[in-house]
């Protein structure tokens, strides 16, 4: 009688298991875990990786690595993007505020004309003359994106 309710009970821990198995695996197909570095911005930067747009050079770089300014006699181009034709400008006023940005190891944007340091606190960003937004949009620079995390980013503005 005691190898019958043994028997029986480890069927029922085996069945029990097997479910449990089969109804992880599934999920696991129908809700895939989002990919690692899967969080490129409009310029195709990976900011998990650490890299942002930076205007002046035209690349994604990481500011530790490479600085993001110009050399004085070299003329900046810079493009505006709208949707997905990216249209050509120059002019002085741009590059300085570019450089400007750089200096502040900003992230240039073009299509806004602005600024963002975002490493900066309310007070410091205050302090240098900036516009801080507690929560901001992780999408603000791209609204067109299909997917967009529901996170705030603490943002430093400069126009």
């Amino acid at each position: 009688m005691n190898k019958k309710i043994f028997f029986i009970i480890i069927t029922i821990i085996l069945i029990l298991s097997g479910i449990l198995f089969l109804t992880n695996f599934i999920n696991s197909k129908m809700h895939p875990a989002p990919l690692l570095g899967g969080d490129r911005d409009i310029h195709g930067c990976v900011g998990s990786a650490g890299y942002s747009w930076c205007a002046i050079k035209n690349k994604c770089l990481r500011v530790w690595e490479e600085k993001c300014e110009i050399a004085t006699s070299t003329p900046v181009v810079t493009s505006t993007s709208t949707a997905n034709n990216i249209t050509p400008t120059s002019s002085t006023s741009t590059a300085k505020s570019i450089e400007s940005c750089a200096q502040k190891n900003g992230i240039w944007y073009p299509a806004e004309n602005i600024c963002e340091v975002n490493q900066l606190t309310e007070s410091k960003c205050k302090v240098k003359g900036g516009i801080f937004n507690e929560c901001a949009s992780a999408c603000r620079h791209d609204p067109t994106a299909q997917i967009c995390t529901l996170q705030c980013v603490q943002t430093c503005t400069f126009k």
